[in-house]
């Protein structure tokens, strides 16, 4: 049985992104996914590499997230320089219409050092923006099913061992080691484990999961493709938005829905979304409808991601919990728990993401 120095359980953009991290540094890496690689809710992102509502954001998170997206650029460049496939990164930029926020989010943005601008330019007169919206001009968005792609044939070249529609049957443990790890088809071990299964890592992990509070929220987007394309930037409201891509195509997202673990899509829910679609621009009332999809975002109680070593083991890791910024902090996050794994130094501390200070937080709150 081969021995590897980490094996890896779950195969989305964090698993992915972290296989990638540790295997640059010259470790063995396995990764195990129970479907296809990134065809969970990774794929369904819509790629917006900006938190939702960034001005209420955790501080450790938001930390994670403005990191994230220093590391993009020269990130995506090497995985194309790799690959030779484009993720499509695009610096397209944010329009928020929140109305009543604006106020926080100009706050935000000076304490953050961020671009703001409150005279929106060269938007066509077919949108309709609220007299009180705002830009933030270097806000990017890049297409995860593309990114997805790049990363696998990434890990391809990087030899790591790429076990797909492979599920976890047991984690055999002792004395506070993960030992193996038992699939259907056989047993992997290696010197750690680390779980990145997002909505699923509770299911994965079972008793040892004590403390860890992390569930599905099913969110429904849509793809239409407009008569004629006007859109250059993405356009936020609340839990809504609208992305141009540069085919032409517009994503329209999302559904905010606490129902377990179907992934189911539904009519009300399509309509939810045209409806709002059509009240910023009326043009996509008449769009064609390309897809309509949903995705499982892992959610936890303190709105931060659990990363770093489980409780009472000292081989087993967590990086998961990522909610709606798996995109946006998959590269941050990977480097911050590589770097923790090989003892050096990193941008933050590793120990805001630790499960007993969550459940401790979660406790105080």
């Amino acid at each position: 049985m081969t021995k590897y120095d980490f094996i890896i359980i779950g195969g989305g953009i964090i698993g992915m992104t972290t296989a990638r991290e540790l295997a640059l540094r010259g470790a063995s890496v396995a990764l195990i996914e129970k479907g296809e690689l990134g065809k969970e809710a990774s794929w369904a992102a819509g790629g917006i590499l900006s938190s939702m509502r960034p001005w209420t954001e955790n501080p450790a998170s938001a930390e994670l997230s403005e990191h994230g997206k220093i590391l993009y650029p020269r990130y995506i460049e090497s995985i194309k320089d790799e690959t030779g496939i484009d993720p499509e990164y695009v610096n397209s930029g944010l329009i928020i219409i929140e109305a009543k926020h604006i106020a926080d989010i100009k706050h935000w943005a000076s304490s953050k050092c961020i671009k703001v601008k409150e005279n929106i330019e060269n938007i066509n007169a077919e949108i309709k923006l609220p007299e009180k919206a705002v830009l933030l001009p270097e806000i990017a968005q890049l297409r995860p099913p593309k990114l997805i792609k790049a990363l696998r044939k990434s890990l391809e070249l990087l030899s790591v061992s790429l076990f797909e529609n492979t599920e976890i049957t047991d984690l055999a443990t002792r004395s506070g080691r993960c030992e193996q790890v038992e699939y259907n088809g056989g047993k992997l071990s290696a010197e750690s484990v680390i779980v990145t299964a997002g909505a699923w890592s509770k299911l994965v992990l079972g008793d040892r999961a004590v403390g860890m509070s992390i569930k599905p929220i099913h969110g429904q987007m849509m793809c239409v493709k407009p008569t004629e394309s006007v859109l250059q930037s993405i356009i936020l409201d609340g839990a809504h938005y609208l992305i141009p891509r540069l085919d032409g195509h517009v994503l329209i997202g999302s559904t905010m829905e606490d129902i377990g673990f179907t992934k189911e899509t539904t009519m009300a829910a399509q309509k939810e979304l045209q409806d709002w679609a059509a009240s910023v621009w009326p043009q996509l009332k008449n769009a064609t409808l390309v897809k309509h999809w949903s995705g499982l975002r892992p959610s936890t109680e303190t709105e931060k991601p659990f990363i770093g070593l489980a409780p009472d083991f000292e081989n087993l890791y967590l990086n998961t919990g990522h909610f709606r910024k798996g995109i946006l902090q998959a590269p941050s996050s990977a480097l911050l728990l590589a770097d923790m794994l090989s003892g050096e130094p990193s941008f933050m501390d590793i120990g805001e993401f630790s499960l007993n200070r969550q459940t401790n937080e979660a406790e105080i709150v």
